[in-house]
């Protein structure tokens, strides 16, 4: 490990706290270790890199990520989501080789900042990102949906995703549910025509709780 990377994770444990820390681990569900970091303060210790160059910084990264530590993998993708438009092959190799350990909601929709853009970058990447749709990796087919959410709020067609939605109703996971309604609501207050239509043709599929989240902003 690298010094810029041990002075990183040593401030950024100075600024847990175990109460925190004990909270987080239990909502989470998580196995891993938590130190209690508020998402305030990892932004801080992440300001602190400015100086050193991208690829220091995609480093210290890689490194953060090797650490079984919530904390750090929450540093890590926020750090990648802070790169340039230069770095956008590192960036989108990062998110990619990593899918497989994502394990919670949390880590993923940091990897969503990152991922998001540079897929708005290269169009082309939304072929890959359809096959996560029939993964059997939980975190993987959500990140379809979830990573694509910039894509849409950007004002491109959400046609695609829309039938990837169509596709991913028969799952009944919850958190994929709850990914197919998060991307309809957000639809919802940009299209709520698209969205009356695709719950028309597929909105019986899907769980009571997944319906009243897409059905957000089409009932004002």
């Amino acid at each position: 490990m690298r010094s810029e990377t041990a002075a990183f994770i040593e401030s950024l444990r100075e600024r847990g706290g175990a109460a925190r820390a004990e909270w987080d681990k239990r909502y989470m569900k998580s196995a891993r270790a938590h130190w209690g970091v508020s998402t305030p303060e990892i932004v801080a210790t992440i300001r602190t890199l400015r100086p050193l160059s991208e690829p220091i910084r995609l480093r210290v990264a890689t490194e953060l990520w090797r650490e079984e530590v919530f904390d750090l993998r929450i540093a890590a993708a926020r750090i990648v989501a802070g790169l340039s438009d230069a770095a956008d092959v590192e960036v989108w190799r990062f998110v990619t080789k990593r899918m497989a350990e994502l394990d919670g909601w949390a880590i993923a929709d940091n990897f969503a900042d990152a991922a998001g853009p540079r897929i708005i970058a290269s169009p082309d990447r939304l072929d890959e990102v359809e096959k996560w749709t029939t993964s059997p990796h939980l975190w993987t087919r959500r990140a379809s949906l979830v990573f694509t959410l910039a894509w849409m709020r950007s004002g491109r067609s959400p046609e695609r995703m829309l039938g990837w939605a169509a596709r991913l109703v028969e799952d009944r996971e919850w958190f994929i549910q709850k990914a197919i309604g998060w991307w309809l609501r957000e639809l919802g207050k940009r299209d709520a025509p698209r969205v009356r239509a695709w719950l028309a043709a597929h909105g019986a599929g899907l769980k009571a709780f997944a319906r009243k989240e897409a059905e957000k902003y089409l009932l004002r």
